[in-house]
């Protein structure tokens, strides 16, 4: 049975999601004048002892604060986890969200998963350094790469912005590769990219040419047959990043024989039609789903139409509505509501839109969902709002 609880402290809120061997915290900071080192160190407190009361170790963890933040972070996070027994050579991604509620610190997402008798989750390397998880269940076996950036880019300056993504698609495809996997294998990504509005476009044309390269995009005409083609979900968003790269990108895949209980499927939606319509190659969500639950992960979903056009612009809260309509009706053909969130993250284009966005939520029923609020520019300028999510359905 899905558990869901809401823990209120003095400085944060934790929503903690769990069901079989999926487990789903999100801290986010609710005290502006909060220490940012004393409080992540607080919330990794508090974390841990969640995790060791389940046995379940963390496989994908982010971070959304201003970057300089990130040092201090790092030092109060291994302090906590490390008091507690905890492994603390894990990958984190930091990303620059500007909190709504005007602290350094927006919040902290982590996904964790209690291993099955005999399987482990292992740790993935790459020159040295912690990129990603790895772990089995029932033959299929998931990756988890984080804060792919490039690599070393020595020489690639910010005005090759074109060559560092693409230098990232392939690291990524790399790392897969020699755990036994391929870039066919993913079904989700989180891209995070400076200055988005500046070269999205571009952005798109190497993404495209990478997925073309992988098999991912075949012969088939993107107009006729857009719905057919296994893109993985995602999210493409504005978030500068410490190394000040172009853009830095969050991987999961999974690789299963044909009898594993693991399936695979997209979701194409009624509201919005496939996104390459328009040339983003991506599906609007991905389910990933065994015996005992669903997976949904829903792709950054913004104010648009099946045609791919903006629609209420310039009004926020008719944005808003329609954004959360959109991914509704996604979701609703496999059973879920908007109220079997187990993560989210909100991206408002103007701060003075959360408290919209807060009476929006509240009126809709879902005022206590497990989101992690931040101010970003959309891939579009006038796009003033965007979620992506994750919901958790048993069987």
């Amino acid at each position: 049975m899905i558990q869901r609880s809401i823990e209120l402290h003095p400085a944060y809120k934790l929503f903690i999601t769990s069901l079989h061997d999926h487990l789903f915290l999100s801290a986010s900071i609710t005290d502006r004048r909060a220490d940012p080192e004393k409080t992540t160190e607080e919330i990794y407190g508090r974390i841990a002892e969640v995790l060791a009361a389940s046995s379940s170790q963390i496989i994908h963890e982010r971070c959304f604060t201003r970057v300089e933040l990130q040092q201090q972070i790092q030092k109060a996070r291994t302090g906590a986890l490390s008091r507690h027994g905890m492994q603390v050579d894990t990958p984190m991604t930091f990303v620059e969200g500007e909190s709504c509620v005007e602290h350094g610190i927006a919040g902290f997402q982590i996904r964790a998963v209690t291993p099955s008798a005999g399987t482990k989750v292992r740790t993935i390397v790459d020159d040295g350094i912690p990129k990603g998880r790895a772990w089995n269940v029932d033959g299929a076996t998931f990756y988890v790469l984080q804060s792919m950036d490039g690599g070393n880019t020595n020489g690639i300056g910010h005005s090759n912005r074109k060559d560092q993504s693409e230098a990232m698609f392939r690291q990524a495809e790399r790392l897969l590769r020699t755990q036994g996997s391929t870039y066919q294998d993913v079904v989700r990504t989180w891209i995070y990219i400076s200055d988005i509005l500046d070269w999205y476009d571009d952005f798109n044309v190497v993404r495209n040419r990478c997925y073309s390269e992988y098999g991912i995009i075949g012969t088939a005409d993107r107009h006729e047959h857009a719905e057919q083609i296994f893109f993985p979900a995602s999210t493409g968003i504005e978030g500068r990043n410490p190394l000040g790269r172009a853009a830095v990108m969050d991987v999961f895949a999974v690789h299963h024989s044909p009898e594993s209980t693991t399936k695979v499927r997209p979701l194409y939606g009624t509201k919005q039609r496939s996104p390459f319509r328009y040339g983003s190659a991506f599906s609007r969500a991905m389910v990933i789903e065994d015996d005992k639950c669903k997976l949904i992960l829903v792709s950054g979903t913004a104010s648009i139409d099946e045609d791919g056009k903006s629609v209420f612009i310039g009004d926020s809260a008719a944005q808003i509505k329609q954004t959360m309509s959109v991914v509704s009706s996604l979701i609703a053909p496999e059973g879920a509501v908007l109220q079997d969130l187990c993560e989210a993250t909100v991206f408002l284009k103007r701060k003075e839109d959360f408290l919209l966005y807060q009476k929006i939520v509240e009126e809709i029923g879902i005022s206590q969902a497990p989101s992690i609020n931040v101010v970003a520019d959309v891939c579009r300028d006038e796009l003033l709002f965007e979620i992506d999510a994750a919901f958790l359905v048993e069987k």
